[in-house]
Order: structure tokens, then C-alpha cells, then sequence
């Protein structure tokens, strides 16, 4: 049997580390914690989980801790997570299954970061990241915010695949949950520093341009990050290799920022040639559409969307709800802007079904209805099979207008 080794640098103030050693506990063979401010808090949770932790106190040096992590590890394999993180209830009992895949040295998993947009709203980065990768790996950088791994390691003989995988398996990451991204200027410079590295990484440079650009999407400066995105596709494209989807679906999330232009809007066009059926890409068209008043356009998109699903585990990184409840609500509000009121009302419905903790539909739906409305006096209710049962709904519907009208009262 392989092990599996789970590796953490904390800085001796991960509130959530209890949260992230819970959700893989039972999945790894060992856990090693360097802690470089050591306390007794950490220390005491981290044994209380069978985890060895070892104090390091060369401050500032994030990279020789992080390495060092790496060196203690017993395990063939590294699962590399931060304390502020943890793996997703859905997806982490397939996590072992992937060590035994031996095509692969290195595995992007689905990395979930939480922060808040420049208009305040929450927002979910939804990137790939390197997070399982065999011993022997390094850390090329490292700092408090951000890791560069060392992919010097990935050897590719001229005519191979590289032995890279990317599988959909859930990370969430909450560092950044309770507000902006601080510091903004150290962390240019830090990826100023990164980009000069960029130009010593030989013939792996485009994972380090991937890398780059993950950063940059996380400070919303998105120009830059562009332009290491197109710079790692056109590498794929002198191999005469298809790009990995990873890198369309981090270049074009930045439509759910707001941000749009013709340029998004054709890349996306040539970007769905190349993979049809993966369902981020159409639903990022989609709301392309819906954002310049195309909407027609974008329920085509959007029911394109619920057509290919969400599957759990599949070959794409997707993003959660993307085939299912938030395809429905953008239907919803199609079909509303298009004055199709009732189908826009089984819309929404369908996407409260598919989700029924998400939000927007229950708010869109409790508009359409009024403020007082009982779902079982709407004659159209009745004209057609709901996708659930009118009952529950109706009890979900109360739940919302019960939470708003609190919120309102207290707020």
C-alpha cells in the first residue's frame, strides 16, 4: 500500500487548522506540521491528531520551512495544504484512489479561495493548483501568501506527455475569507520577483506563467494575467498540444468579476472549439451574454450547461453549481429579462431543486410571487410538473422570507 504524507507550514495563528486536520485525518498515513512561530495551541492540536510538529524558527525563511515539511515526510506521496484550508466532504474520500495512478508525478486539484470583490460581494477564485505531487518535489519560492513548486522535476523526454493530472477534487480555502487581500504592494513585489524567476525556468515555463497569472487573478489585476495565460498556451500550441483546460478555465472566470471585453468574448468562441463539452467554458459564455443583453444567446448557453450536468468526479475542474443551480437561476433571469414569466418561475424552482441553499432563486422567485403570495394559490403553479414537491418548496420559500424579514428587523 502507498502512503500518503500531508504536509502544513503555519505561522502559529491557523484558526481553522482544526477544521483542515479533521477532513483528512482519516485519509492520510502521516501529518507533518512545521510550525514557525511555534505555540503550544498548535503543538498540542497537531499531537492530539498524531501529527508530528516540529518548531522552526528561522523567521521570514518560508521556503526552507516549506521544504523542510517536504524532507520529514515518509509517505511516496505529498498532500500539501495551508491550516486555513480543507478538503471538500464530497470529494475527499476519492483522494487516495489518484496515488495510484503512476502516469502521474504531479495532480492540480480544485482549489476554492474565498475573499471579497473590489464591490464588496463575496467572490470564489476557482483555480487549479498543485497540491499532490510525489516526494522528491521542492519549493522553487515561498512566502507567507504564496508557493511556487519547483516544477524543474516534471522530466519530459521530446514526443511524451507530461506526467501532470488534473482531477476535480475540492480544496476550500478560507485565508483570505474575512476581507481584501492586505498588503497589496508586498505582494506585487513578490510576484514582480516571481515574473524575474520566470525568465531562468527553461522549458517548464509555462507552468510558472500559469502560476503567475493564479496570483495576479488573486490581487483582480487581470491584464498580466492574461498575458501569462496566452504565453503558456502558445507553448502547448508550438508542441502542437492541446492546452491543458485548466488554463481557459482560470482565463476566462474573470467574466464572474465583472470584467468582460470583446477579446473575452472570442476567446471564449475558440476556447469552446477545443472543449465542447466542458461545462465551465459554456457557462462562462453565458453570462458573457447575459451581461450585453444578448439573452437568448445565453439561455442557449445555459440550458447547454444543464445538458452536460455536473458530474462529481469527472475529467474538468467545475465549478460547483455551474451544471446545475446556477445555470438554472441565469436561465431564470433569461427568460425574466425576456418576459417569459412562467418559465422563468420553473427556472428558478428547478434551480432551488438543485440546490436548495443557494440563495438568488428563492429571492428571484419571492419577487415574481410578492411578498405574501402562498405558492398553492398561483394558478400557474399548477399548469405544469414542478421540479419538486410544492410542499417543500413552499416550506423553503417561508424559511427565506422568515431569515430576510429578521434580517431586516435586526440589520
Amino acid at each position: 500500500m502507498k502512503r500518503l504524507s500531508l504536509c502544513i507550514v503555519t505561522a502559529g495563528n491557523d484558526k481553522k487548522l482544526k477544521r483542515c486536520l479533521d477532513s483528512t485525518q482519516t485519509l492520510v498515513d502521516e501529518i507533518i506540521i512545521v510550525n514557525m512561530e511555534p505555540t503550544d495551541r498548535i503543538r498540542k492540536m497537531g499531537l492530539s491528531y498524531g501529527a508530528k510538529v516540529f518548531d522552526f524558527y528561522r523567521e521570514g525563511n518560508y521556503a526552507d520551512a516549506g521544504n523542510y515539511a517536504l524532507e520529514q515526510a515518509t509517505g511516496e506521496w505529498i498532500l500539501w495544504m495551508h491550516g486555513d484550508e480543507q478538503l471538500d466532504d464530497t470529494d475527499r474520500f476519492r483522494l487516495r484512489d489518484l496515488i495510484y495512478m503512476d502516469q502521474y508525478d504531479l495532480l492540480f486539484l480544485n482549489v476554492l479561495q474565498y475573499g471579497t470583490a473590489a464591490n464588496g460581494r463575496v467572490r470564489i477564485l476557482d483555480m487549479a493548483s498543485p497540491r499532490l505531487f510525489r516526494k522528491g518535489f521542492k519549493f522553487h519560492y515561498f512566502s507567507e501568501s504564496q508557493e511556487l513548486l519547483d516544477y524543474s522535476r516534471l522530466t519530459v523526454q521530446s514526443g511524451e506527455e507530461e506526467r501532470v493530472g488534473i482531477f476535480p477534487i475540492k480544496i476550500h480555502d478560507y485565508r483570505q475569507e474575512k476581507g481584501q487581500i492586505k498588503n497589496k504592494s508586498n505582494l506585487l513585489r513578490e510576484i514582480d520577483h516571481l515574473g524575474r524567476q520566470l525568465l531562468t525556468t527553461g522549458n517548464k515555463g509555462h507552468w510558472y506563467a500559469y502560476h503567475l497569472a493564479c496570483e495576479y487573478y488573486r490581487l483582480q489585476i487581470y491584464r498580466p494575467g492574461f498575458k501569462h495565460l496566452n504565453s503558456a498556451i502558445q507553448y502547448y500550441l508550438d508542441e502542437k498540444k492541446l492546452p491543458p483546460f485548466i488554463v481557459y478555465k482560470l482565463k476566462y472566470s474573470v467574466v464572474l468579476d465583472e470584467v468582460s471585453s470583446e477579446e473575452i468574448d472570442q476567446g471564449l468562441k475558440l476556447a469552446l472549439r477545443m472543449y465542447p463539452d466542458y461545462v465551465d467554458l459554456q457557462f462562462y459564455s453565458g453570462i458573457v451574454h447575459y451581461k450585453k443583453k444578448m439573452y437568448e444567446e445565453g439561455l442557449y448557453y445555459f440550458n447547454r450547461c444543464l445538458e452536460l450536468g455536473e458530474p462529481l468526479f469527472g475529467k474538468y475542474l467545475v465549478r460547483k453549481g455551474a451544471g446545475s443551480y446556477q445555470a438554472a437561476y441565469y436561465k431564470g433571469l433569461c427568460l425574466d429579462k425576456m418576459g417569459k414569466n412562467d418559465a422563468a418561475v420553473a427556472a428558478y424552482i428547478e434551480s432551488i431543486a438543485l440546490g436548495n441553499s443557494f440563495k438568488p432563486p428563492l429571492e428571484a422567485l419571492l419577487r415574481k410571487m410578492g411578498p405574501d403570495a402562498n405558492i398553492h394559490e398561483l394558478a400557474y403553479f399548477w399548469q405544469d410538473e414542478l421540479a419538486m414537491d410544492r410542499d417543500e418548496l413552499q416550506a423553503l420559500v417561508d424559511a427565506h422570507r422568515n431569515e430576510s424579514s429578521q434580517v431586516k428587523k435586526y440589520g
